[in-house]
């Protein structure tokens, strides 16, 4: 019976430990996957706005804002109202690019890389990090500014 005990308590501790809020490495000191969106709103200092009315109510935005000194066009967060905090997105200059990848390299080593042809017609280049807790993408396109995306990890790396 203690045996078959220990067992049950062990796996709802692992279940609690999956369930608990991660804290997401995104640009923002204390961040957490799953925060609400007026927590986000004040871990970040500002009034973050729908995108489009009515059409993704979940998807809100601030422009012109400052990661660590750099300045950002745009900064995208997903917040769903079930599930919190799940997404953020930065969009910046090309000229802030490679300090941001070098500061991304010098943090969590170095990416996976690749190029990509959209279309035949729009080139991108990906370089792609997996921190173990957040899965972090930044592209660089012709068509877009510099884009940064932070989103909480699907897959553990212990089971690989």
């Amino acid at each position: 019976m203690t045996k078959a005990f220990r067992y049950v308590a062990i796996a709802l501790f692992l279940l609690l430990i999956q369930l608990s809020p991660k804290p997401a490495i995104a640009c923002v000191e204390g961040l957490s996957w799953g925060m609400d969106l007026s927590n986000v709103e004040k871990h970040l200092g500002t009034s973050l706005k729908p995108v489009q009315e009515g059409l993704n109510r979940d998807l809100f935005e601030v422009t012109d804002f400052q990661m660590s000194g750099l300045p950002v066009n745009s900064l995208r967060v997903r917040v769903e109202e079930a599930y919190g905090l799940k997404q953020l997105v930065y969009e910046m200059d090309y000229e802030n690019m490679t300090e941001v990848l070098a500061g991304l390299r010098h943090r969590f080593g170095p990416p996976v890389g690749t190029s990509v042809d959209v279309d035949g017609r729009s080139p991108q280049q990906q370089w792609i990090w997996h921190t173990g807790e957040d899965v972090i993408t930044a592209v660089k396109s012709e068509q877009r500014p510099f884009l940064l995306s932070y989103r909480p990890s699907l897959l553990d790396p212990s089971f690989l």
